[in-house]
């Protein structure tokens, strides 16, 4: 049983690490579509552009979005609990 434990608790870490790569990755493309599309920042410096996208990333570090991921370990573990009681129940 711990083994079964041990390679769902890896499998679920594989799962957050990618899906948190996905959404940083995402994010950060929508920053950059959003930078270069407005007409504000032509002509404005890298180090402009380069602040835009870190002040962007740490509000994304402290958004809702990134707090729901880990809802990967969660909703299984919920989920097996759930059987194993009202399997033990009947």
């Amino acid at each position: 049983m711990i083994r079964g434990l041990l390679l769902g608790f890896v499998a679920l870490t594989l799962v957050y690490v990618a899906v948190s790569i996905y959404s940083r990755s995402v994010r950060r493309e929508k920053l950059e579509k959003a930078w270069d599309t407005d007409p504000a920042n032509e002509g404005r410096s890298d180090a402009d552009r380069t602040s835009h996208l870190t002040d962007g990333m740490a509000d994304y570090h402290r958004s809702l979005r990134r707090r729901l991921i880990l809802l990967i370990y969660v909703v299984p573990l919920v989920l097996i609990a759930a059987t194993i009681y009202f399997v033990d129940i009947q």
